[in-house]
């Protein structure tokens, strides 16, 4: 006989991502979660329930940034998300997509100006993709016995805009663009591979 954990109560960030997944895809598109503990590189399954088709997702959340002077002067509105991932977690996972999750400091309108609140947005990109924009640019850190990739997304939502401004190979780089994976535009990829 089997043991099972209680893995009915989400992590946070899974929940967040369930709940925009079940927005931002199709209406036979509906989301589960492993419930063996063993699958660490997935937390969530999506499964269009019309045509059979699976993907699978790992979530990597970040709490708000508010940024420096400086990273407001040069990338303009906004704030950033701080994630940490393990070389070994992209190149051994299983999962075909990773979502990024980022709460980005926003203001209101100008009629309540110096009033902030935090607005979700989501940095959705196939394990291939991330696999490639790693190799390509990125340095990683180490943390131990573990090789670690330090992603600084910013996310201007009035642009929008997304990109990463740290640890990069070549020091005279900048930015890495991510803006195509952000929000609805990073979806439709995923929404084209579950039709």
């Amino acid at each position: 006989m089997k043991s099972y954990k209680n893995f009915w109560s989400l992590n946070t960030d899974e929940a967040v991502v369930t709940g925009i997944l079940r927005d931002e895809t199709n209406k036979n598109v509906e989301v589960f979660m492993p419930i063996n503990a063993q699958m660490k590189d997935i937390d969530l399954i999506l499964v269009n329930t019309k045509n059979k088709k699976i993907k699978t997702i790992q979530v990597k959340g970040s709490r708000a940034f508010e940024g420096n002077n400086t990273q407001i002067k040069n990338y303009g509105y906004g704030s950033y998300g701080f994630i940490d991932v393990t070389s070994e977690a992209i190149d051994n996972s299983i999962a075909d997509y990773f979502i990024f999750l980022i709460y980005v400091l926003e203001q209101f309108d100008n009629k309540n100006k110096g009033r902030v609140y935090l607005r979700q947005h989501t940095i959705t990109i196939s394990k291939k993709e991330l696999e490639e924009k790693v190799k390509k640019y990125k340095k990683s850190a180490n943390r131990g016995n573990q090789q670690v990739y330090h992603f600084h997304i910013w996310i201007n939502p009035k642009t929008p805009k997304a990109f990463d401004f740290a640890n990069f190979k070549n020091k005279t780089q900048k930015k890495e663009d991510y803006s195509k994976f952000l929000d609805k535009k990073g979806f439709q990829k995923l929404n084209t591979d579950l039709k």
